[in-house]
């Protein structure tokens, strides 16, 4: 399996984190399935068809050949052959709206074909390709069109230009920028939740969530108490429900059987 990245032009970069690709062509077809957990960051995925089936949820619904997924505040489940050649956008969370105008929190949890928001054939475009660099060139151009016409909300942008909902006084922090501002707390949380699809105190768990996998990553299990006091978390029992919550198992299950994707925090197994 070949996992890439690939740098992002400097006009797009408060928007998007990066372009990546994940291909492999094995002789031997198996089937790999894919548990994923809550992730805070949206994505574009374009799957070439030509070269392998497609995702499939657990329900047998296939995804589409490019669809949008939102922010994702719960675990998931997947299946596609170990052929395969997937292409994708990881954008930063505040990114679709303000690259396709729309209310953020439609796409929470969800993973439409993008022809439902978008109907000038990007699909196409993509599948007539020649390569993933190709594919990143399209979509600079793509995107850079969409957010030139788009008149963009500066307040947002602070918060995530300035990491402000990274830390665990979050929401103090928060507070401080709407009486910066001049706005109430209730206008904050609406453009918030509009513009990145969750409101700002569940983000702040994602957040909490996200850095918690790189912590486990290399800890024990008798560590958890610290861990939560250093994640901001009142006890470990808050903790241990939250990254449950988020991963759909306990920081022991996942300590102990960590195998982790190279773009989206998932369990790989082979059926």
């Amino acid at each position: 399996m070949i996992y890439r990245q690939y740098p992002v032009h400097p006009a797009l970069r408060n928007w998007i984190r990066y372009f990546w690709s994940y291909d492999a062509h094995t002789p031997e077809v198996r089937t790999l399935h894919i548990r994923s957990f809550a992730d805070r960051y949206p994505r574009l995925i374009y799957q070439d068809i030509h070269s392998s089936t497609r995702i499939t949820e657990t329900n047998g619904n296939c995804k589409p050949v490019c669809y949008l997924s939102g922010i994702d505040t719960i675990p998931t489940e997947t299946y596609w052959e170990s052929r395969f050649s997937h292409f994708g956008v990881s954008f930063h969370p505040h990114a679709l709206h303000a690259i396709f105008g729309i209310h953020a929190g439609e796409l929470t949890d969800q993973t439409p074909d993008i022809s439902w928001i978008e109907k000038n054939q990007i699909t196409n475009r993509l599948i007539g390709a020649k390569s993933h660099a190709a594919r990143v060139k399209i979509l600079e151009k793509y995107f850079f069109d969409k957010i030139s016409c788009r008149r963009q909300d500066g307040i947002i942008a602070e918060i995530f230009g300035t990491g402000l909902l990274d830390k665990p006084d979050d929401e103090i922090r928060l507070y401080r920028l709407t009486k910066r501002h001049r706005i109430s707390e209730r206008q904050m949380q609406r453009r918030f939740k509009q513009q990145v699809g969750v409101s700002a105190r569940k983000f702040g768990r994602l957040s909490r969530f996200e850095k918690s996998l790189e912590i486990l990553a290399r800890a024990q299990y008798g560590h958890l108490t610290d861990i939560a006091y250093e994640l901001g978390y009142a006890d470990q029992s808050h903790f241990i429900h939250d990254f449950k919550l988020f991963s759909g198992l306990t920081p022991l299950e996942f300590i102990r059987n960590q195998k982790i994707g190279s773009e989206s925090s998932s369990f790989i197994y082979w059926e």
